[in-house]
Parts: C-alpha cells; sequence; structure tokens
C-alpha cells in the first residue's frame, strides 16, 4: 500500500512477502533507495520503493540493446541450458521463457524440437527476437497479462527474473498454474546465500536500485514457493553468486 513514507514521500511499503512480517532491519541505502533485512525470515529487499510504473519506465530500449551483444555467446549459453534439462528430465512439448528479453532460450528450446514461447515487458528485445531469431510465439507484456491455458507448459525457464517482480505471490501463482503437472521450472536469481557475497553487503554488484527488488537465498526462496504447492527438487552449485534451482509440482515431485 502507498504510503507517504518519511524521505521517501508515495513510495510502497510492502509487509515481507516471504512470510508477511513488518518488522525489518535497515541495512543501507543505495541509490537514494533503503535496503532492508526481514526480522522474520531474512528476506532481504528494497522496503520502501518507488511505484511500479515509475520502475518500469526504466526498462527501455537500451536494456534489450545491451543484452544482444554477444549474441553467438549468449545463444550458445542457452543452449547448454535447454539440453541440460532434456537430459535431466525428459522433457518435450512446450517450453516458455518468462522475461525473455531477446528470445535466445526461446530460440535454443525451438532448435531442440519444443513449441517454444517467450514473455517479456520490453518491446525492443521481443523486436529483436522476432526479426533476427525468426521467433513467432513471442508476447510483450506481464505473465499474468498473456491468459495462458491451465497447464500448459512443459517446462518454464526464469532466469534474473523473479527479483525484479513486485508481486511476488501473485507471479508465482501463476507459474505454478500455467506449469504441467510433470513439469519443471527452471529458475535462477541472485544468491545472497552464497558464500562468495562480500562481508560489506553493500559492495555487492547485485544490489541495483530500482532493479533488483529481493534478494533470496535458498530458504527464503523455497518458502516463497511453497504456499503454491511448489518445491525446488534440485539447486545446482554456482561458482558465482547465483542461485540455481528447478522446481515442480509438489503433487507431482
Amino acid at each position: 500500500m502507498a504510503e507517504a513514507n518519511g524521505g521517501y514521500p508515495g513510495w510502497d511499503r510492502i509487509a515481507c512477502p516471504v512470510c508477511g512480517g513488518a518488522d525489518f532491519a535497515a541495512l543501507f541505502e543505495k541509490g537514494g533507495e533503503p535496503f532492508v533485512r526481514c526480522r522474520g525470515c531474512g528476506l532481504t529487499l528494497i522496503n520502501p520503493r518507488r511505484p511500479f510504473a515509475e520502475i518500469r519506465a526504466g526498462y527501455d530500449a537500451a536494456y534489450s540493446a545491451g543484452y544482444t551483444r554477444k549474441a553467438a555467446k549468449k545463444l550458445k549459453r542457452a543452449r547448454r541450458r535447454v539440453r541440460r534439462l532434456v537430459r535431466e528430465y525428459g522433457l518435450a512439448g512446450r517450453w516458455l521463457d518468462v522475461g525473455c528479453s531477446a528470445g535466445f532460450v526461446v530460440r535454443a528450446a525451438a532448435d531442440a524440437g519444443f513449441e517454444a514461447h517467450g514473455v517479456d515487458i520490453e518491446a525492443a528485445g521481443i523486436a529483436y527476437g522476432r526479426e533476427a531469431l525468426g521467433l513467432t510465439h513471442l508476447r510483450e507484456g506481464l505473465l499474468h497479462e498473456q491468459a495462458y491455458p491451465d497447464g500448459c507448459f512443459d517446462a518454464i525457464s526464469c532466469y534474473d527474473v523473479i527479483e525484479h517482480v513486485p508481486d511476488l505471490h501473485a507471479f508465482v501463482a501463476e507459474l505454478a498454474r500455467i506449469l504441467a503437472p510433470r513439469g519443471v521450472l527452471d529458475l535462477g536469481t541472485p544468491d545472497i546465500g552464497h558464500w562468495r557475497v562480500p562481508r560489506t553487503l553493500e559492495t555487492w554488484g547485485e544490489f541495483k536500485p530500482s532493479e533488483h527488488l529481493y534478494y533470496f537465498d535458498r530458504h527464503t526462496l523455497a518458502r516463497l514457493l511453497a504456499p503454491h504447492g511448489l518445491v525446488v527438487t534440485r539447486v545446482r552449485f554456482a561458482l558465482k553468486p547465483g542461485l540455481k534451482v528447478c522446481v515442480r509440482h509438489a503433487a507431482g515431485a
């Protein structure tokens, strides 16, 4: 709910999306924004924060323009990700990349035989995917706006997206709704619990005002997913501070 917060007029102050708590410890301020930690569950977040309309306005064409640099390298990495999931889970059918940007994962999934779809809020990335990569199943907008059918995707990839999403529970509920009963969600996000995160937290490069709204470790992420019937079935080793997990419906895990 928006409040006239002292020093942050018109910003949104929220309860902890993981545990519902309202008791936060101040950590530091960066870019004029307050980074805090929930005393109840340990989630780190920006709170209060700018209204989402203001945040979204920052995702302009420059974001995707930067992402399309080294396109061949990024497509190669996307192919590795797709091959790994196919090898580990025997996946086939429909694939959705949430936050697809320029569409490299969508292209890799299509080349692997999937009916591959992508969604992103940023128009320039969608245009690149259609024009440069020849992709047809790309949509511009927020995930919940697409009204995909229930259980329609056998694989969903969601890399470096969840930390940007203002309404976490609505987002996770939508992922759970469109994931097939025995489908796999491959999710990646910065890992604040990683051993290589600096002890002086504010020096960590992943603290990005008005961009990364939340910072998970494996415990807070699992708690966020649980009310939606989702469980982490695999945590992959990451040399850099990234949380890389496979998620499934608890009933089908």
